[in-house]
């Protein structure tokens, strides 16, 4: 097999492909500068800790709220399954969506 002529172009040597003209100072495939001044990459953020503010910390009224929550439900199980219908239909703002339908559906029916 005759090897082909590649006249007018040369290879990237980061990514092998073929690019037209002699002259051309960066492969359009992989940004590779021919001129051997190549970019710098960015530095990756470091991962550090977020410091802790007070909208993360419990409070009592929290505690409070959630204990009458449990207790309003008939406890933790049935909370429990609660939270997993929650997730099931879709988040809190979707299951609000859907409370709020079968509430207009049952006054409807009440008012018929």
């Amino acid at each position: 097999m005759a090897k082909k002529s590649r006249r007018g172009q040369k290879q990237c040597p980061k990514c092998g492909a073929w690019v037209k003209g002699t002259r051309a100072k960066a492969c359009p495939k992989c940004d590779f500068q021919f001129n051997g001044k190549q970019a710098v990459p960015a530095a990756e953020p470091v991962a550090t800790e977020k410091p802790a503010k007070a909208a993360d910390a419990i409070t009592i009224g929290q505690i409070r709220a959630v204990a009458r929550a449990v207790k309003s439900v008939g406890g933790f199980e049935r909370l429990d399954e609660l939270l997993g219908l929650v997730r099931e239909v879709g988040g809190l703002r979707r299951m609000k969506d859907l409370l709020e339908a079968l509430a207009a559906a049952q006054t409807v029916e009440l008012t018929q």
